[in-house]
């Protein structure tokens, strides 16, 4: 290495976007050589060295520690590591480190610390290059891996998954063969109402409330969808709104106990708002 500048550029942290709980950084030990990075489908030779015996690897890192391994972008477990290596280049190592964030409860300890290698990567390609039946079996599969992470209680992870389909999806409206759309639209509905519940146990209920409209665009029957709009616009104190999503879904599912429940909440929000602002108004005028 030659030069205060090139030192600097190996050793200067940057922080890496990711889907979760927690603030990622890295920095380059080594360079690579080329200009190619990974990209969808690339599958990445990595190697992933860190303390094994720290309980986070496990909870994050679902790859072998400390050992050679294949990792497919855009298919992996690990947001985190994919994450990572983005920009990356053949032959780069770099450091890295998870902090957890102070409001998180996904992560135990405050942080890890690993270093992972990319040897090699096959091109892989970008989303317009891939056929109608590509695109679908992705969507499929970010669908249940999102799934997975939403009963594992890592809302970021099956937001993250969620986002990606939809995306996905939208790139193929326009090719969806005539037979195929009532099923498309239903999936897509499904996608959209799925990540507005992962954006109300986020507490982004603006989020949820687009996310879930989205969905009744695509399937206004979808109870799922107007659940979940009803607990977004309640959240938002939009209780009018709120009440018509909530009774709707009882129009179309009258044993719905989640919707009878929230309705029961949403009166007693407006009962309580009511008897705060009589209070407000008799300290006013006396």
């Amino acid at each position: 290495m030659e030069g205060g500048a090139g030192c600097d550029d190996l050793t200067a942290w940057e922080l890496v976007p990711v889907w979760r709980c927690s603030v990622v950084r890295r920095r380059f030990l080594e360079r690579g050589s080329g200009d190619e990075t990974p990209r969808g489908g690339s599958v990445c030779r990595i190697l992933i060295e860190s303390d094994a015996t720290d309980p986070l690897c496990s909870q994050l890192l679902p790859y072998p520690i400390n050992h050679w391994t294949l990792l497919t972008m855009g298919e992996g477990e690990c947001d985190i590591i994919e994450g990572v290596l983005e920009g990356m280049r053949a032959g780069e190592r770099c450091e890295v480190v998870i902090s957890r964030l102070e409001s998180s409860p996904c992560l135990q300890t405050q942080e890890l610390r690993l270093t992972l290698q990319l040897h090699s990567f096959t091109p892989g390609r970008d989303s317009w290059e891939l056929s109608f039946d590509e695109k679908w079996g992705s969507i499929a599969r970010h669908k249940q891996r999102g799934g997975a992470r939403f009963r594992e209680g890592d809302m970021w992870g099956a937001a993250h998954r969620y986002s990606l389909a939809t995306r996905l999806a939208v790139t193929l409206q326009r090719v969806v063969p005539t037979e195929w759309d009532p099923e498309f639209q239903r999936v897509r509905s499904e996608l959209h109402a799925n990540l507005a519940a992962c954006q109300l146990r986020l507490g982004q209920p603006r989020n949820a409330l687009l996310s879930a409209t989205r969905a009744l665009g695509l399937q206004p029957r979808c109870t799922k969808a107007l659940y979940r709009r009803g607990l977004a616009l309640s959240m938002l104190g939009e209780f009018k709104q709120a009440r018509a999503d909530l009774r709707r879904v009882l129009e179309l599912e009258p044993a719905s106990k989640p919707a009878l429940q929230a309705l029961r909440d949403l009166e007693r929000r407006e009962r309580e708002q009511g008897g705060q602002l009589a209070r407000a108004m008799s300290k006013l005028f006396n």
